[in-house]
């Protein structure tokens, strides 16, 4: 089967993941151009991946040798540039967020299934393998059933200079981190009912309103509660971490650790004597980004390759950007807020 050709729009650090990403699947797909506003970084980047460069996406979208339009642009630039990409007949991979209001989702989902194009959202977390590995073991209730969830992203990454992260349209950390564990947390756990959330600025220093610190609690449609911790003002090295708590055993994985999950159950059948370390690929921070990029991208083409529906369709990544922004209306007025 052909190579399939890919537009690249937005090179910042996970643009550059996704080129090397394809890089590593040269036999499925090839980088044909890397697309940025910036136009050193675009032309620095084209000589790596022996590709074409250029400033303008608009100018890329009828070119006949691409057949997938990757998006890692800010987020509430998402909508303009996947549209425009289904309308010129590419299948389209964005970056999490799939949007920033569920207006511009919507949009996007229909402008693709118009077009008869697959769409994905790279949500790199569903192609961690401990995490599918965790999906897995509940799936099979290894440990019972799950009633307490709780995960957590602890960065430090608060922005030092003005630029689309401080911007009111990127809405702050409770979104741009949240999202991802809203999205893990709905794959293994089923959707949430309701939503409960303080976000604040407590670290940033500079002209923002964006939040850099949120904790939200969530009560999930089966009855099970949870927790979601999220800040990028953390001095401390990262930690991703996701607790499943089941009426027969527990599951911890941490990606910061070489074995990053272990569990202990007293199920029928799975039963365990103290922790067990199960082997999964994995390489602690930042080796999982390798590890998960590299799955998602070679996930897509595949989808297109061999016409399959994508792990992270439109509909799944709408799910959790419904639970975020039902989030933000609960900051707004303090109290519970049901996603609907």
């Amino acid at each position: 089967m052909q190579k399939l050709g890919v537009g690249i729009i937005g090179l910042g650090s996970a643009g550059l993941l996704h080129a090397e990403s394809y890089n590593q699947i040269r036999d499925k797909a090839r980088v044909v151009v890397l697309c940025d506003k910036d136009k050193g970084c675009a032309e620095s980047n084209a000589l790596i991946y022996e590709a074409n460069a250029h400033t303008d996406y608009h100018n890329i979208l009828q070119r006949k040798d691409i057949d997938i339009i990757d998006i890692c642009l800010p987020h509430h630039l998402h909508a303009k540039a996947a549209i425009a990409a289904a309308e010129a007949g590419k299948h389209i991979l964005v970056e999490k967020p799939i949007a920033t209001t569920l207006k511009d989702a919507d949009d996007m989902i229909k402008a693709a299934k118009k077009a008869g194009v697959k769409f994905m959202v790279a949500e790199n977390h569903a192609f961690i393998p401990a995490h599918a590995l965790a999906k897995k073991m509940v799936d099979q209730s290894q440990i019972g059933r799950v009633f307490l969830a709780k995960a957590y992203e602890i960065v430090g990454d608060v922005p030092i200079e003005q630029g689309w992260k401080t911007s009111p349209e990127a809405l702050g950390s409770l979104l741009d981190m949240g999202v991802h564990r809203f999205f893990v947390l709905q794959w293994i756990m089923g959707d949430v009912k309701s939503v409960f959330a303080f976000a604040e600025k407590l670290t940033c220093e500079l002209d923002t309103k964006n939040d850099d610190t949120a904790v939200i609690a969530l009560q999930f449609k089966n009855g099970a509660l949870g927790e979601v911790d999220v800040t990028s003002g953390a001095v401390s090295e990262p930690t991703n971490r996701l607790e499943l708590y089941g009426t027969k055993g527990t599951i911890i994985e941490d990606h910061m650790c070489e074995s990053p999950l272990m569990y202990s159950s007293h199920q029928s059948g799975f039963e365990t004597e103290g922790w067990v370390k199960p082997v999964v690929e994995h390489a602690p921070f930042p080796g999982y980004y390798s590890i998960s990029f590299k799955n998602e991208v070679e996930h897509f083409v595949d989808c297109v390759r061999e016409d399959k529906e994508p792990l992270v369709n439109g509909d799944r990544a709408k799910a959790a950007l419904k639970v975020a922004l039902c989030a933000y209306q609960s900051v707004k007025t303090g109290k519970a807020q049901k996603v609907e």
